[in-house]
């Protein structure tokens, strides 16, 4: 509980709208009503005080401690050439604005130390007194930059993609590598940009003619240091494997629970080729049970192996467009440890059994081997839910009949999985109506069209059942107070609900600073398929939190779960084969015995044989897992959606001055952002390019969150569509600029109808998350 209320806290007063406050506001913008919680808060609060994380004040105000006379952080350069240190530890005054000329040649992502100076006041808009220097760069984040060849009078010089570096690249050698202009090309700098210097570098690797996806798809991979081949000694450790499995696989059998003659299915997407997840659905005398089946990885993976430091160093597969580059050799992921139809194959069972309304009733764990009857891809599966085998064959990947077992395993599933939900939405599970779509490529990947992504139900039930396998191992560990590691998403904070308040007042809903999830649920529902939904649905979007990989017992918000991991993907995930670690010490001191014993002396022998196994981590340990795993994800996710953007670009390159329909996403007082409804990507409609500039002057409104025309009074807010035209695209920079086409502005919101001016406070509009639902189950 301490974990959680400190986390909380350093969220709240870490926000960029916070104001000192005492511990009695504190406590209510926490939600926090009981004695009990009331106390673990005072507690969480007195150790962030005596790490000086957080400092009391003269009026007994709680805040973060002031900047020093130095910081250090990271650095991220503005285009315009300033730039802001973001400091390792949190402080009162946010992120230090250093001035162009101040930045000593760092680039976005370099480590750095900055001497701190008063600028006197707060400035304008209640900005930081402080600003900075940088005196040292103590750790540069890359030397390596991806562009492409250009000739600029004598000069060479590669204009580096994306915003990472402003300035051009000087090449004196730009045959060395045979390059030609119009490359896509890796430079390496020998010299960094300093005053009115420009960088300068070395070719180091001519990957194609820029704008080819093939080429542009290595050129992310080269800019977000994904390796796309796998280095000798960890193949040769993988094929060993396969070999010895091959050639005595019943050697690998001995000590599992044979499980070859259950009937058990796997559903997936059609072109997945890493199943790490197969299920089962039988009735007991107890109630239905589930079994989840997750590829045994960890029997294979050992821990200080070629294998294994390899996977740890890439944390995850990386699923961009057209291309899967996977966390372990693809002989592994597709091969031995895929959970293919017909072939026998280890795995981790997890065995729920439920009641007539999806409550836990029992759970039991078990080292088993397998055979998958059937692999489904998800339409085909609804498709023999809803009795539709025309439409299931048309979506089938895998040649077999469709027994009467297989169709009475779907239907139990389907079933069961309702149910399950159910009982999840009564605990307050979030689910949002969010615009998804699918990217349609021709022969060479270019993108030519979209269209609306697969919406089937059988999506929702395999995450379902995920999520109790998750659950229950989490529940396991956490009752045993053995450390694991856990996805936490905590609780949105007060001051990130202040828009969702707003948006739901002019809705007609009343929610307090720090709603429920039963709250956000009967805000979402009585908006679903109205008007309001998309402006309700992107604004509690905006409220959550990032889920991130760390030891702590916060939970999963949006999941409403208290106790959560990642157990169920160890093929595409570190974390889960961590876990499948601690699960194999918990299997070997369990024995024979399939479920954990109920007495309290028998607990306690097995949880201390549990803390003291290696393949337990402690807590040390599992945060610096959850920190690496953490950026590797988030390095996976921005390949992923700078790829998508750029390959859409490219479409819309040839589409500049066309019209077509958008959503706006974020306000800001530079412009707005605006979402192109067919291909979900978005654009900026500067305030100098809104109808009637520039004699109508537009302004962001601090109260209502919309940008206002100063004469006129007309705005626009978050979910006003819009015919847009197309004005340009920049491809270097991944940007494109739009223009309203209907002076008379287009289809008001319901919430922006309802809005008037100076009504409701309200924090700024940013530009929202990406919205498009990443791979399956990252959840």
């Amino acid at each position: 509980m301490s974990e959680r209320y400190k986390q909380q806290i350093l969220q709240h007063v870490t926000h960029r709208a916070y104001q000192p406050q005492q511990l009695d506001q504190l406590a209510d913008d926490l939600g926090i009503d009981s004695d009990a919680d009331r106390a673990a808060l005072e507690q969480s609060l007195q150790e962030l005080i005596e790490s000086r994380q957080v400092v009391i004040g003269s009026a007994h105000t709680i805040s973060l401690p002031p900047p020093g006379r130095e910081m250090t952080g990271r650095f991220k350069l503005h285009e315009r050439g300033f730039g802001f240190v973001i400091p390792d530890t949190p402080n009162a005054h946010g992120d230090l604005f250093i001035p162009a000329g101040d930045t000593g040649g760092a680039l976005t992502g370099d480590m750095v130390r900055a001497t701190v100076h008063r600028r006197g006041g707060r400035g304008p808009g209640g900005r930081s007194p402080f600003v900075g220097r940088i005196v040292e760069i103590t750790q540069r984040a890359d030397s390596h930059f991806v562009g492409t060849l250009h000739k600029q009078g004598q000069l060479y010089l590669v204009v580096v993609d994306g915003k990472a570096m402003s300035q051009p690249v000087v090449v004196r050698d730009s045959t060395a590598k045979h390059a030609h202009l119009g490359d896509k090309v890796v430079v390496e700098l020998t010299r960094y940009p300093e005053d009115d210097y420009l960088p300068e570098g070395v070719i180091t690797e001519v990957l194609g003619k820029t704008g080819e996806p093939d080429v542009e798809m290595t050129a992310i991979c080269r800019a977000y240091d994904l390796a796309d081949k796998f280095p000798g000694d960890v193949l040769s450790e993988a094929r060993s494997l396969v070999e010895r499995y091959n050639r005595e696989p019943e050697s690998f059998f001995v000590g599992r629970v044979d499980l070859r003659n259950d009937y058990i299915l796997t559903i997936d997407p059609p072109d997945a080729q890493d199943y790490d997840d197969a299920i089962s659905v039988s009735q007991t005398p107890q109630g239905t049970e589930l079994g989840v089946h997750i590829a045994d990885v960890a029997a294979f993976v050992t821990p200080g192996s070629k294998l294994d430091e390899e996977a740890y160093e890439r944390g995850n597969s990386t699923y961009l467009p057209r291309k899967v580059i996977p966390m372990l050799p693809e002989v592994l992921s597709n091969g031995l440890c895929s959970l293919q139809p017909n072939v026998p194959r280890l795995a981790r069972s997890v065995f729920i059994t439920y009641d007539g309304k999806g409550n836990v009733v029992g759970s039991r764990f078990a080292r088993t081997v397998i055979t998958s009857n059937h692999r489904l891809t998800y339409i085909e599966a609804q498709a023999l839910i809803d009795g539709d085998d025309d439409l299931a064959r048309k979506h089938a990947r895998y040649d077999a009949p469709y027994t009467d077992e297989l169709r009475d395993a779907v239907q139990q599933m389907h079933h069961l999985s309702k149910t399950i939900r159910a009982r999840r939405y009564r605990q307050g599970m979030i689910s949002l109506d969010l615009p998804e779509v699918e990217l349609i490529y021709d022969d060479d990947g270019h993108v030519i069209d979209a269209a609306p992504e697969d919406d089937s139900y059988t999506h929702q039930l395999i995450e379902a059942f995920m999520v109790e396998a998750n659950e229950a191992v989490a529940r396991v560990f956490a009752d045993l107070n053995v450390p694991l590691i856990r996805r936490m998403h905590p609780d949105p904070g007060a001051h990130d609900t202040n828009e969702l308040r707003m948006f739901a007042r002019v809705a007609g809903y009343n929610i307090p600073a720090n709603p429920t999830r039963k709250q956000l649920q009967d805000l979402l529902e009585q908006t679903r398929g109205k008007p309001a939904a998309k402006a309700v649905h992107f604004a509690v979007l905006r409220t959550l939190t990032k889920a991130e990989y760390a030891p702590d017992l916060i939970g999963h918000f949006a999941l409403a779960s208290e106790h959560y991991t990642h157990f169920t993907s160890p093929i595409r995930r570190y974390p889960d084969l961590s876990v499948h670690r601690a699960f194999d010490a918990l299997m070997e001191e369990l024995g024979e015995v399939d479920r954990i014993p109920k007495s309290p002396a028998k607990r306690k022998r097995l949880a201390a044989a549990l803390r003291s196994d290696p393949r337990c981590l402690d807590d040390e340990a599992l945060r610096k897992l959850g920190s690496h795993c953490s950026s590797t994800e988030r390095n996976s996710e921005a390949a992923e959606r700078e790829l998508r953007t750029l390959l859409v670009l490219h479409l819309l390159e040839e589409h500049v001055g066309d019209e077509f329909d958008g959503t706006i996403t974020g306000v800001t007082n530079f412009g707005v952002f605006c979402q192109i409804d067919k291909y979900l990507i978005e654009g900026m409609i500067r305030t100098d390019a809104l109808p009637g500039a520039p004699a109508e002057r537009w302004q962001l409104n601090q109260y209502t969150g919309s940008l206002t025309a100063q004469r006129s009074g007309k705005s626009i807010t978050i979910g006003d569509t819009f015919k847009v035209r197309i004005n340009k695209v920049d491809l270097v920079r991944r940007e494109m600029d739009l223009l309203i086409v209907d002076a008379r502005l287009g289809t008001k919101s319901p919430i922006s109808r309802q809005r008037k001016t100076g009504q409701n406070p309200k924090r700024k509009s940013h530009k929202h998350k990406n919205t498009r639902k990443p791979r399956r189950k990252r959840r």
